[in-house]
C-alpha cells in the first residue's frame, strides 16, 4: 500500500509539472505574438497571416485602413471566404459586379495557389496590389500595397501619348513593328489607327530610305537635322523630320518616334537651335551653352566683380539608373532639374552638362549667396522623389569656384571647380565646398593611388581575412566570412570603404571579386567540413553577367561542396528590374550555394524580396545591433525580422555584436547566429582557430 501511494504523488508532481510547463508555453506564445503584432504595425506595406483553414489570424494596421470599407467583417477566425462573399454581396468589390459567383470562385483560386499577384479595384476607387504565398503549414501570408497614384500616373501618361498633337509611334525593336500610335500619327499617315498599329515599320518609310531609318530607328537619339522620305497610305511621299528615342515599356524594347512635317521647316530649324544649345531631356542650357556663358561672363567682367561657378553632382542616382532603367532615370532628372530651377536667382544659368552633373553659373552674386543657393539646392535633392510610383532617395554634393579669386580662365575655372565637388565627395556626400589651392595636389595622390591598387591587384597583395559566424545558442563557430583588406607598404592599411568604390569607379571590381572567391574557395577547403564560408558580392558583379562562371569556376578549382559557400548580396542587386538578378540567383541556389541578404532592414527593403527570392539567410544591419539597448524601434526591427526569418525557415544572423549582454538578448529573442568583435575580429586564414 505505501508503494501505490508513493506511485500516485509521484504522478500528481508529473501531471503539476506538466501544467506549469504548459502554462508558461502559453505565456511565452503570447508574447510572441504581440510582439510580431506590434511588429508587423510598423510595416507601410498591409499585411494578413490566415490558417490551413483560410482563417484570420493576424493582420496588421494599413491591412485594415487598406480594407477599411470592409473593417466591420475583420475578426479572428472568420473565414476570408466568408468576408468576400459578404463583401461582394454588400458591392464592396466592383469587378465583381454581374459576375458574383465567378469572380468569388477565381478570388479563392488565386489564393490556393502556391503564389500569387494580381491587383484588386475596392468600391472606395482604390487600386490595390495583392502578393499572396502559402506557408509550410499550407497558411497563407498576404501582403497589399495601394497603387492606386501609380496606376492614374500611367493613365495620365497614355493621355499624353494619344492626345499629343504630334504623330508618335512606338517601334518595337524585336518585331520591327509599330506597338502602338496616338491619333495624330494616324491622320498624318492615312491609316485607320488599329491598321497603324501592328503594321511593318519599313511601310512607312521608302524602299530606298529603310535600311538607313532601320539603324536610326535601334540608336539612342535620332539626328533630328535629317529629312526622311516617308510613304502615307494612298501612296503619297512626303518628307519629314522624324526623333527618336530608345525606351523600355512593359518589358520589352521600343524606339519613341516623333514625326515632324517638313513644311514646318522654320519651326523645326528653330527647335534644332535651340536645341543645340539646350539639354533635350530637361530643357537647361547644355555643356556647350555653359562654356560659352561662362567665357562671356569672364571676358566681359570689370573691377571686383564676381563670377561664381557651381558644379552639382546628383548622389546614388547611377544606382537608381541601372536598378529601374533609363525610362525611370529621365524622369528622375527632369524632377531634379525642376527642383534646381525653382531656387536659381534670375541673374544666374542653371545648365545639365553630363548624365547626372549639372552646373550653375552665378553673375551679381556674392560667394556667400552662390554658398547658400547651393546648400538649398542639396536640402531640396535630399527630399525623396515619388516617380512612377516609386520612392527614390538621391541627394547631391557641390563644389565651386570663384573668379577673379581663384581663376578667371573659364577652363581652369571649370577643373577647379571639378576638384572641390570631388573633395566633397570624397569628405562626405550631401555637402558643399569651394576650391582650396591644396585641391590639386589631392587629386594627383588620388590618381597615385588608383595605380598602386591597380599593381597591388596584379601582383596579388590583397589579402582575405576572415570573420567568425557564431551559433547563439551553442556558442559553436558555424562559418566565416570573407573580408578584403589591403595593406600599402607606404600607406599602411586602407579601409575597404576606400579600395573597393574606387575598384568599381576604375572598372576592377569583377577581377577583385574573381580574386577574392578563388582564394576564399581554396583556403576554406583547410577548414572542418561543417564550416560554411561566406562571401560579399558586389552589384556590379551582377551586371556584368559573369558571376556565375566565376563562381563555379572558383569552386570546381579548390574542390569545394557548394553548400559550403553562401553569397552575401545587397538591396542594390534586388532593386535592378528585368530577369537577370532573379535568374542568376536562382540558377546559384539550384547548385546548392546559399544566399543571403545583407543590411536587411536599411535602405529600401521590401517584404516582398523575401517572397519573390530563394533567400537562405538575413542578415540584420549592424546599425540596429548598436542601438538596440537605447532605441525602441530598432529592437521592434529586429523583433520583425526574427519573427519573418523564422516564418520563412531563413537564418537570422545579426552583425555588429561587441557586448554579451546585446548576445543574450538576440539569443533570447530567437536570433540563429551572430557576428562581431564579441566573438572575434577578422584574421587571416592562417591565424584562424584550428578547430571550430
Amino acid at each position: 500500500m505505501k508503494l501505490e501511494l508513493d506511485e500516485g504523488a509521484l504522478a500528481g508532481a508529473v501531471d503539476m509539472h506538466a501544467f506549469q510547463s504548459l502554462e508558461e508555453a502559453m505565456k511565452a506564445a503570447t508574447r510572441a505574438e504581440q510582439r510580431l503584432r506590434e511588429a508587423i504595425d510598423l510595416l507601410p506595406q498591409g499585411i494578413v497571416f490566415l490558417d490551413a483553414e483560410g482563417r484570420y489570424i493576424l493582420w496588421n494596421q494599413q491591412y485594415a485602413e487598406i480594407y477599411a470599407v470592409s473593417a466591420d467583417l475583420l475578426a479572428p477566425g472568420v473565414r476570408f471566404a466568408d468576408t468576400l462573399r459578404v463583401g461582394v454581396q454588400r458591392g464592396d468589390y466592383p469587378e465583381a459586379v454581374g459576375r458574383e459567383e465567378e469572380w468569388l470562385q477565381e478570388r479563392l483560386a488565386r489564393m490556393a495557389a502556391p503564389a500569387s499577384r494580381h491587383e484588386q479595384r475596392l468600391a472606395n476607387g482604390r487600386r490595390i496590389l495583392i502578393e499572396e504565398r502559402q506557408t509550410s503549414d499550407g497558411g497563407t501570408i498576404g501582403l497589399r500595397v495601394d497603387i492606386t497614384e501609380l496606376r492614374e500616373s500611367e493613365e495620365a501618361s497614355r493621355l499624353l501619348f494619344e492626345r499629343n498633337p504630334v504623330p508618335m509611334l512606338v517601334y518595337d525593336l524585336d518585331s520591327g513593328r509599330i506597338r502602338s500610335a496616338n491619333p495624330a500619327a494616324a491622320e498624318y499617315f492615312g491609316y485607320p489607327l488599329t491598321e497603324l498599329q501592328g503594321c511593318a515599320a519599313h511601310t512607312l518609310f521608302t524602299e530606298c530610305e529603310w535600311p538607313r531609318a532601320e539603324h536610326m530607328l535601334s540608336l539612342d537619339f535620332s539626328e533630328q537635322s535629317q529629312a526622311w522620305q516617308m510613304r502615307k497610305a494612298n501612296g503619297e511621299i512626303t518628307e519629314a523630320v522624324i526623333s527618336t528615342r530608345l525606351s523600355q515599356l512593359e518589358g520589352y524594347a521600343a524606339t519613341i518616334i516623333s514625326v515632324f512635317d517638313i513644311t514646318a521647316r522654320r519651326r523645326i530649324e528653330q527647335r534644332m537651335a535651340y536645341m543645340a544649345r539646350h539639354d533635350e531631356l530637361t530643357g537647361l542650357a547644355n555643356r556647350t551653352h555653359c562654356r560659352e556663358h561662362l567665357r562671356h561672363l569672364l571676358e566681359n567682367a570689370t573691377g571686383e566683380e564676381t563670377v561664381t561657378l557651381a558644379l552639382i553632382d546628383l548622389d546614388h542616382f547611377k544606382a537608381v539608373n541601372d536598378t529601374y532603367g533609363h525610362h525611370l532615370g529621365d524622369a528622375l532628372l527632369t524632377d531634379a532639374a525642376r527642383r534646381m530651377r525653382e531656387l536659381v536667382p534670375a541673374s544666374s544659368l542653371l545648365c545639365r552638362i553630363g548624365g547626372d552633373e549639372f552646373a550653375l553659373i552665378f553673375s551679381r552674386s556674392s560667394r556667400t549667396q552662390a554658398e547658400i543657393v547651393s546648400r538649398s539646392i542639396i536640402t531640396a535633392l535630399s527630399q525623396p522623389f515619388l516617380v512612377q510610383g516609386n520612392v527614390l532617395h538621391i541627394g547631391a554634393t557641390v563644389g565651386f569656384a570663384t573668379s577673379p579669386y581663384d581663376s578667371s580662365d573659364p577652363e581652369t575655372l571649370l577643373r577647379y571647380a571639378d576638384l572641390a565637388l570631388y573633395a566633397a565627395k570624397a569628405e562626405k556626400r550631401g555637402t558643399c565646398r569651394s576650391f582650396e589651392s591644396g585641391m590639386d595636389a589631392a587629386a594627383q595622390e588620388k590618381t597615385r593611388l588608383e595605380i598602386d591598387f591597380r599593381k597591388a591587384l596584379q601582383n596579388k597583395e590583397l589579402r582575405i581575412h576572415y570573420q567568425p559566424l557564431v551559433n547563439l545558442e551553442s556558442g559553436a563557430i558555424e562559418g566565416y566570412e570573407a573580408l578584403l583588406r589591403w595593406h600599402h607598404p607606404v600607406r599602411g592599411d586602407i579601409s575597404p570603404d576606400v579600395f573597393i568604390p574606387l575598384a568599381e569607379e576604375m572598372g576592377l571590381i569583377e577581377a577583385v571579386g574573381r580574386y577574392v572567391l578563388q582564394t576564399a574557395c581554396r583556403q576554406a577547403t583547410d577548414w572542418p567540413e561543417h564550416i560554411k564560408l561566406a562571401v560579399n558580392v558586389s552589384p556590379l558583379q551582377f551586371r556584368n553577367g559573369n558571376l556565375i562562371s566565376t563562381v563555379i569556376g572558383a569552386l570546381s578549382a579548390a574542390n569545394l561542396p557548394a553548400e559550403r559557400l553562401e553569397l552575401e548580396i545587397t538591396e542594390a542587386v534586388l532593386m535592378e528590374k528585368g530577369p537577370r538578378p532573379a535568374a542568376i540567383i536562382r540558377n546559384l541556389r539550384a547548385f546548392g550555394i546559399g544566399i543571403s541578404l545583407d543590411d536587411f532592414g536599411t535602405g529600401y527593403s521590401s517584404l516582398s524580396y523575401l517572397l519573390n527570392y530563394p533567400f537562405t539567410k538575413i542578415k540584420i544591419d549592424k546599425s540596429f545591433i548598436l542601438k538596440l539597448q537605447h532605441e525602441d524601434r530598432s529592437r521592434a526591427v529586429i523583433r520583425a525580422v526574427i519573427g519573418l526569418g523564422k516564418s520563412l525557415g531563413l537564418t537570422v544572423t545579426a552583425e555588429g555584436i561587441e557586448d554579451p549582454s546585446v548576445r543574450d538578448y538576440l539569443r533570447d529573442e530567437g536570433c540563429m547566429q551572430g557576428q562581431g568583435f564579441l566573438f572575434g575580429r577578422p584574421a587571416a586564414a592562417e591565424e584562424l582557430s584550428a578547430q571550430a
